[in-house]
């Protein structure tokens, strides 16, 4: 029965995956920082299950804490085992321009988004290498390809992971282990809700073009794009042309982004 790790799994799109594992008889393991959500998740994902057998489990911890993520990854291998997918989903976002957001704020992005993925990674790995099999799967966005107004924090910790797990994909070819980058544009995520309440107007207007997905859409071109080893997974039509508009014309795409917000700028879009 295949185990299951997902960060981030209390909500969201990190959840809605954890759910869609559970519908095909896999062990899950949902890890996220707020216990009581993890509670609702867990019994969410247990009325989906198609094996009575199956684990549905959950283990709260800051995935940046070393001492807490070191605790929990000896527990989720001594009660259940060595997982066969991880899906790395924790994360945090912030709408605010480079000059005005602090550097608590940039660092506590970039060390919950990249860092706490990377500890969780190769918490894991050492396993997977030996037995020359597993997958990771890291949820980053299509601010990870593309840059985009007020996220300057943001954008670098999704650029960020698409370059690292590149390289990972790369290393890891030869143990048979599998790495797959989800870039989806907004999603109609409890984080986004809270988002919404500061983002900055350029920003909102920019996001727009992408288009905002159901978790339930990008759910499904994940496992899509897992089963088939895929690198890049960009989910919604919208995202994809924005995506091979600014990878195949980026000259003309970032010159059309700069007319945006200079049009945001100067209509005050809302």
């Amino acid at each position: 029965m295949k185990i299951v790790v997902v960060t981030g799994g209390s909500s969201g799109i990190g959840l809605d995956i954890a759910k869609a594992y559970s519908r095909e008889g896999a062990n899950i393991i949902l890890l996220a920082r707020n216990q009581a959500r993890l509670n609702k998740a867990v019994n969410e994902c247990k009325a989906l299950v198609k094996f009575d057998t199956q684990q549905i489990l959950s283990f709260s911890v800051d995935v940046t804490n070393k001492v807490q993520l070191t605790t929990v990854v000896t527990a989720i291998k001594q009660q259940v085992g060595d997982p066969d997918l991880l899906v790395l989903s924790a994360g945090i976002v912030a709408s605010v321009r480079f000059i005005e957001q602090n550097d608590d704020d940039f660092d506590a992005i970039v060390q919950t988004n990249v860092m706490g993925s990377r500890a969780v990674a190769k918490a894991f790995l050492p396993e997977m290498i030996e037995r020359k099999s597993g997958q990771i799967c890291f949820i980053s966005s299509l601010g990870g390809v593309i840059s985009t107004y007020g996220y300057s924090a943001y954008s670098a910790s999704k650029f960020a992971i698409v370059g690292m797990a590149g390289c990972m994909r790369q290393e890891l070819a030869e143990y048979n282990i599998g790495v797959s980058v989800v870039c989806p544009p907004e999603v109609d995520t409890p984080m986004v809700t809270k988002e919404s309440a500061h983002i900055l107007p350029q920003t909102r207007f920019i996001k727009d073009l992408g288009g905002t997905l159901q978790p339930g859409a990008v759910t499904k071109a994940t496992l899509k794009g897992v089963a088939k080893n895929k690198f890049i997974i960009v989910p919604g039509l919208m995202a994809k042309i924005s995506y091979w508009q600014a990878r195949v014309f980026p000259k003309t795409f970032t010159a059309f982004i700069q007319l945006l917000v200079r049009y945001s700028n100067a209509n005050k879009v809302n």
